[in-house]
């Protein structure tokens, strides 16, 4: 690390310091650092939880995330040396994590959110993070991967081979330097972040750079989601609908073309072992409209679907409606079977509403 002596035209060089020397500490300054901006981890990320500690266990985390796939991130963090355990302490959070459902998950942001006495709504704030429309989207991507992030001064060597490995094994796992610099006489520090793995080389940048993407956190659903909805999506443009498909996400959408706020959407419900087909409202005009529309028209729409629909009221306002049908499906079967059939039913389902909007 070097700072410009613009008088003498030299780069002179600054001193690696430590967090002790600079009377740093780990959870009053290097933990709020993250806290208050997580983007210096090198991805998009919304802190959630701080010193979490409500598992069974005596037990507590650094610092809870989600990315912008919906995947919860523990997130350790040491001030000078790791020791040679943490790898172990980061896994165990992660196993602890994986069994938080959505409901449980906002809660827990809510709970920061109070802590830190921000008067915002935990619900609101994660689905305007991830993109999405309503709660039962968000629960099909909410929590479906952990990943793990280890950042010190100095992280051990045998630390650093074991998340190689898991790294190599497809653990989502990256650890990443953090380094104080000595400004000046004054105590000004600077601070150095970088990632030390997963490793970057010079094949990342020449040869496929989608690896450099998924390196940096921008990941995307896997092959068969992707191509379950991409095959939905070519169905439903060949019809000459507006779709469009985000290979981060577990939905694909079609714009209605009648009215600018009612948007259809198919999600892919893992956890709940069904497809959603839905029409939501984004404004009161809209969800009048399609109130209207749905009383007027119900049996109709049923007696060609062959699947009874509901109505609710919209996540992020009670005003705005949506319409939807539940598709179930045998989780042991392989997805993509179903693209041609849900595929179908999902284009029934919005030129059937199109016809009575």
């Amino acid at each position: 690390m070097y700072k410009l002596n613009s008088e003498k035209n030299v780069l002179e060089k600054i001193s690696e310091s430590t967090f002790v020397e600079n009377e740093l500490k780990e959870r009053d300054n290097i933990e709020e650092w993250i806290r208050k901006e997580p983007t210096v981890l090198g991805e998009e990320l919304i802190i959630i939880g701080h010193e979490y500690d409500k598992f069974e266990v005596n037990e507590r985390l650094d610092l809870l995330a989600l990315d912008k796939d919906g995947n919860l991130v523990i997130i350790e963090v040491k001030r000078d040396k790791t020791g040679g355990n943490v790898d172990f302490q980061a896994l165990k959070y992660c196993s602890y994590c994986s069994t938080l459902n959505p409901s449980e998950i906002i809660e827990v942001y809510d709970e920061y959110l109070k802590k830190f006495n921000i008067n915002e709504s935990a619900l609101e704030n994660i689905m305007d993070f991830l993109e999405v429309d309503s709660e039962d989207l968000l629960n099909g991507i909410l929590n479906t991967g952990q990943r793990i992030v280890i950042i010190g001064k100095e992280i051990d060597k045998r630390i650093l081979s074991v998340c190689a490995w898991l790294s190599q094994n497809n653990i989502d796992i990256k650890c990443m330097s953090i380094i104080p610099y000595k400004l000046d006489s004054l105590n000004n520090v600077i601070v150095d972040i970088n990632q030390l793995i997963p490793t970057y080389s010079i094949d990342d940048y020449f040869i496929n750079k989608k690896k450099i993407e998924k390196s940096k956190g921008k990941l995307v659903q896997p092959d068969k989601i992707v191509e379950f909805f991409n095959n939905i999506v070519s169905m439903a443009k060949s019809r000459g609908h507006k779709a469009y498909y985000n290979s981060r996400k577990t939905y694909a959408k079609i714009y209605s073309e009648v009215d600018g706020k009612l948007v259809f959407a198919l999600g892919y419900r893992k956890r709940e072992g069904t497809f959603r087909l839905e029409l939501s409202a984004r404004n009161d005009k809209s969800s009048k409209q399609l109130l209207e529309t749905y009383n007027k028209n119900k049996e109709r729409i049923e007696s060609r679907i062959n699947y009874p629909t509901q109505i609710s009221e919209g996540v992020r306002n009670s005003n705005w409606l949506r319409v939807f049908i539940d598709i179930e499906y045998d989780k042991n079967s392989d997805l993509l079977s179903y693209a041609d059939k849900v595929g179908m039913e999902f284009i029934k389902f919005v030129e059937l509403f199109k016809e009575v909007l």
